[in-house]
């Protein structure tokens, strides 16, 4: 017995040092600043991974002198909780802020990768003042200080100057990885520019001018998963100091959550403790709608942690960067609501919108009414796709005239609809239409074998796609290729004063 035991205490500590291994490699930063501090002046150095496991090369044997007796027990539980006693170890602090203007940001090929232990004037690292992009050097050095000071963090990351962007394979990694690595921080530093104290930030509202205006990081792209992601995050402002006094996490205080959600539309639940996934998809994209990025592709790939996908990054893709994203939600999600969306629509599929920006309140709303009615009925087509032909998906085809045309524009024009059990005003988008056959193409009915129905009893309206198709096209030509998607203004709802059940008709979009 005596003599197996340094096997089996070898073999736990081989484990320890493997799941230390894989966390570094997994779950942690490529690069990260190694913070250190001499006669009060702070520095940083980039550093990598083999850094960091040269560095707390004695965390698995400490690990697992300290589980010694857990080691016995086999199994996922085993492994998790040496996991999360690696993470609290190898704890770092991430940056969270709005980037500053004409290249001021020192990026990664400015940042030394090393700092001389001699600290002589002549060989170490230049003081802020000296440094060229003099504005970004003080926000990094401040992150830096409040990190190393503050938040007890010797290891820290910032998307300015700790992603090697020359590397293709390195940016790829990151910006995949980005929604885990702050997932994993220890702290997220989310320093408000323009916001001054809480004060200020309760003065801010949507649309707000001057004093009133929201500060740039409610609305950009990427701060939304740097919101989201992090277990715990500090809000700081303009002067370096903290918007909420005495709390290491922001998180628990309903004060600057109850603004935040105020301001971003996301709820207190999902500021608390956020799930990435592909759920509530109307929802989340919402989020998104009133954000913008720098870069045209950067508005889907800044949702790919949201929604807890893999996206291939390839820059100057335009918005079919936007269109990639979201065949990929289709594939893992089947509800109707995914098409609560108005505007323009994407330049390859029709049935998809060009931007977040397609998603408004009122469709967050709609989504909301119709989960209720899917506890009684099944709602809608699940089992739509994308295929070669299009968007393949059934809906409740009800034919409609054109009652009146007013409000005309060049590009757009308000159509009055009837049918024989109700009317609907629809603004038109696109060319004015000419010889044209139209249909509402009913989305969340009620499922009845293979027929659907829409009925009054249901207390709120129904939503669908504008159709139309070529008044003079052959009677024999079956729909699924027939009737094409057109764009509106505002989500098409109908509202019907009595039970209308027809045959579901499969299309093609």
């Amino acid at each position: 017995m005596s003599a197996s035991a340094p096997t089996t205490d070898s073999k736990s500590l081989g484990h320890v040092r493997e799941v230390f291994h894989e966390y570094i490699t997994n779950e942690m930063p490529i690069n990260l600043l190694h913070i250190t501090k001499h006669d009060q002046k702070i520095s940083f150095k980039l550093v990598d991974r083999d850094f960091i496991r040269e560095h707390f090369k004695s965390v698995p044997s400490n690990i697992h002198a300290e589980f010694a007796e857990m080691m016995l027990v086999d199994g996922e539980a085993r492994e998790d909780r040496i996991k999360e006693r690696v993470k609290k170890e190898l704890k770092y602090a991430i940056f969270s802020h709005r980037w500053l203007p004409d290249k001021q940001e020192p990026l990664y090929h400015h940042v030394p990768k090393e700092v001389p232990d001699d600290h002589s004037a002549s060989k170490k690292v230049p003081d802020v003042a000296h440094r060229p992009y003099e504005p970004g050097w003080k926000k990094l050095e401040d992150f830096c200080c409040t990190a190393k000071d503050v938040h007890d963090c010797e290891f820290a990351w910032s998307d300015t100057c700790c992603i090697n962007k020359t590397s293709s394979s390195e940016l790829d990694e990151s910006i995949r990885s980005m929604f885990r690595w702050y997932r994993n921080s220890h702290v997220c530093i989310a320093f408000l520019w323009e916001t001054a104290d809480l004060a200020a930030l309760r003065m801010q509202e949507k649309g707000g001018i001057d004093k009133k205006a929201i500060d740039a990081w409610f609305v950009r792209g990427w701060t939304l998963q740097e919101l989201l992601a992090p277990s715990q995050i500090k809000f700081y402002g303009t002067n370096w100091e903290p918007l909420i006094q005495d709390s290491m996490n922001d998180r628990d205080d309903e004060v600057i959550m109850g603004k935040i959600s105020e301001l971003t539309d996301i709820s207190m639940d999902d500021l608390r403790s956020f799930t990435p996934g592909t759920d509530r998809v109307p929802e989340k994209l919402f989020w998104a709608s009133k954000r913008r990025t720098t870069r045209t592709e950067d508005i889907a790939y800044c949702l790919i942690g949201i929604f807890n996908i893999s996206l291939m990054i390839a820059y100057g893709e335009g918005n079919r960067a936007f269109f990639r994203l979201m065949e990929e939600i289709l594939k893992r999600y089947d509800k109707w609501d995914v098409f609560l969306w108005s505007g323009r629509c994407s330049h390859y599929n029709p049935a998809l919108p060009d931007t977040p920006r397609s998603y408004a309140a009122e469709c967050i709303q709609i989504s909301r009414n119709a989960a209720i009615q899917a506890a009684k009925h099944e709602i809608g087509d699940r089992r739509f796709a994308l295929t070669n032909h299009g968007l393949e998906i059934r809906v409740l085809l009800l034919v409609v005239g054109v009652e009146d045309i007013s409000e005309k524009l060049p590009d757009s024009r308000c159509l009055s609809f009837k049918h024989d059990y109700f009317k609907v005003k629809v603004t038109h988008i696109g060319p004015e239409p000419h010889n044209k056959s139209w249909a509402i193409g009913v989305l969340d009915y009620c499922v009845d074998g293979e027929e659907g129905n829409i009925d009054r009893s249901r207390g709120t309206p129904f939503t669908g796609f504008l159709l139309s198709s070529n008044a003079d096209a052959s009677p024999h030509l079956k729909a699924t290729s027939k009737w094409k998607k057109e764009m509106t203004k505002e989500v098409v709802t109908i509202d019907s004063p009595d039970h209308v059940q027809e045959r579901l008709t499969l299309l093609y979009l």
